[in-house]
């Protein structure tokens, strides 16, 4: 567990962090939710879903809203008010073949030792399960950025992020579709589907456009611009995007 301290007492200490496009600290954004579960067709009706990296449970409340069982597993005690478990993402204390479905939303690239964490996702999985998943992506413009400032010396190894004004993360890993793609398939995963996310091309081809010395007027026209952009630049390019979406089967 000594690897994983730093990174529990960051979130301790900066709770704003605990957030993705589908919601966090404020609440989901249901809307932007239910379309990517449209998208990547998937269903939890009937079905007990385990959501590793869970923050405050806020996906909790679609979950049930429709039909499904909702348990969540962090380390950091968030909140309460759902079924939760204090718990390490390489070694979950549930038995095997226990959830249908295993969501982990943004948390993923946090994780020290990705590899066991996928390994447990398809331990606790019953077959037909799958994951979903929400995780940064740095094959872009964005990862480009990343690479200079931590080889560099501006920032450390794995903490660059253009996330509220660039802020260090204790840590924040270099993942890419493919990268998540491999390390799934080498899981025992075997059925992988991937969508980007319209909204956050601008971050992912421009990510000055969240620099702490950008000024607001010209990052206002930038997200203009680039939001009249994105829904054609991501289907074009999915990779355009910061954010990447997972539907993934066993």
């Amino acid at each position: 567990m000594v690897l994983d301290d730093p990174v529990r007492a960051y979130y301790q200490q900066n709770p704003l962090m605990v957030s993705s496009p589908f919601g966090g600290i404020d609440g989901v954004n249901r809307e932007l939710l239910l379309d990517v579960w449209r998208r990547l067709d998937i269903s939890v009706t009937g079905r007990k879903v385990l959501d590793v990296g869970c923050g405050r449970g806020y996906v909790g409340e679609v979950v049930e809203e429709h039909g499904g069982e909702y348990v969540g597993a962090d380390f950091v005690a968030s909140r309460t008010g759902f079924r939760f478990a204090l718990a390490d993402s390489a070694r979950l204390p549930f038995g095997d073949k226990s959830f249908d479905a295993v969501f982990c939303i943004d948390a993923f690239e946090h994780f020290p030792r990705p590899e066991q964490a996928v390994r447990e996702f398809r331990r606790v999985l019953r077959p037909g399960g799958f994951a979903f998943l929400s995780t940064p992506n740095y094959g872009n413009v964005a990862g480009i950025v990343k690479l200079y400032c931590e080889r560099s010396g501006l920032y450390r190894k794995d903490t660059w992020a253009p996330f509220r004004h660039w802020q260090p993360q204790e840590l924040e890993r270099f993942l890419t579709v493919r990268g998540v793609r491999a390390l799934f398939r080498e899981g025992g995963f075997t059925r992988l589907r991937s969508i980007g996310h319209p909204d956050e091309v601008g971050l992912g081809l421009f990510p000055w456009i969240a620099h702490p010395k950008m000024p607001e007027a010209v990052m206002y026209r930038l997200q203009r611009v680039f939001g009249s952009m994105g829904k054609v630049l991501v289907k074009l390019w999915p990779g355009a995007s910061l954010h990447t979406f997972w539907k993934i089967g066993l």
